[in-house]
């Protein structure tokens, strides 16, 4: 058979429970109206003339570690951050100011502060690296020697940009080392047609901003054919002559071929004993190899010819 508590009858647990809260909030209250120290983080606003003109590489930190005394309550507002006004510093000569010492800040810190009172700050030295905003113009150049072509394949006519110069805004010290060139590689692999894209200037110090901060390059591209042609070579002095035939490898644009109206010549230039021809051609076609490609007299007889580079 089940006994019921008597009504209002209040369990022995439930007793010592309610003992226990009351119990707590007495000692929390009576610790909380008590003096004590506490060490916190306190927001502090570093402050400087003409900051449009200034660019900071290291800022000033926003909060510091302060020892303080006070009551529970104050000590505890404090550490929550509940209506707490930020400690303000004027930095003179921000340029040429590289650090703060701690003593510095104690008369600012303790006058916004309220309700207690502060034993010292505990960060021993502010440092920061604030410099004069600078600007400088750079020439764009694109690094044509590194281009990848697909086999065959080969840029045709001048690289086309939208812009031929970027500003680059940043710190002073940084500013001064720059070159006066940027430079643009292309990075894209196996070109085979006509090249239209937009590169990103994003190699510059992290500190630096480009102006624009995008480029665009363009250039045609076509496909060449390897070809070659024998020519008639003859030259006639007063000591020897020659007679021969010469070959000349050559490329030429895919589509094309050279015409009637299209026509090699051969100069012959003559130096120290030695004959070297050379081939007047048209513009649409490039010479890769003559052979051969000198001659050179016998020095035991002006009319024996040795031929090179065949």
């Amino acid at each position: 058979m089940r006994v019921k508590n008597p009504s209002g009858f209040i369990s022995q647990p439930k007793i010592l429970l309610y003992c226990f809260v009351v119990g707590f909030f007495i000692w929390l209250f009576n610790e909380l109206n008590n003096k004590s120290d506490a060490t916190i983080l306190y927001p502090i606003n570093f402050k400087y003339e003409h900051s449009d003109e200034l660019f900071v590489v290291d800022a000033p930190p926003k909060f510091i570690d302060i020892s303080i005394n006070g009551t529970g309550w104050n000590l505890l507002r404090n550490l929550l951050k509940l209506n707490i006004k930020s400690a303000e510093y004027n930095i003179n000569k921000p340029t040429q100011t590289k650090f703060i010492l701690s003593s510095s800040l104690f008369p600012n810190i303790s006058q916004s502060l309220e309700g207690v009172n502060l034993n010292y700050v505990v960060t021993d030295s502010i440092l920061f690296n604030i410099e004069i905003k600078s600007y400088r113009n750079l020439k764009i150049l694109v690094d044509t020697s590194d281009i990848s072509f697909r086999d065959n394949f080969e840029r045709v006519g001048d690289i086309l940009t939208s812009h031929n110069e970027i500003k680059v805004e940043g710190p002073q010290s940084i500013i001064k080392s720059l070159d006066d060139e940027y430079i643009i590689k292309i990075e894209d692999q196996n070109i085979d047609s006509d090249y239209d894209e937009e590169v990103r200037i994003e190699d510059l110090n992290k500190f630096l901003t480009p102006n624009p901060d995008k480029i665009n390059l363009s250039f045609k591209v076509a496909e060449f054919m390897n070809e070659e042609v024998r020519l008639n070579a003859f030259y006639v002095d007063d000591n020897f002559t020659i007679d021969t035939l010469i070959v000349v490898s050559y490329k030429i644009k895919k589509g094309e071929e050279l015409t009637d109206a299209d026509s090699l010549y051969i100069n012959f230039i003559k130096d120290s004993g030695a004959i070297t021809p050379e081939i007047v051609a048209p513009q649409k076609i490039k010479i890769l190899n003559i052979s051969p490609n000198s001659f050179i007299l016998d020095k035991w007889s002006l009319n024996l010819l040795v031929l090179l580079g065949e």
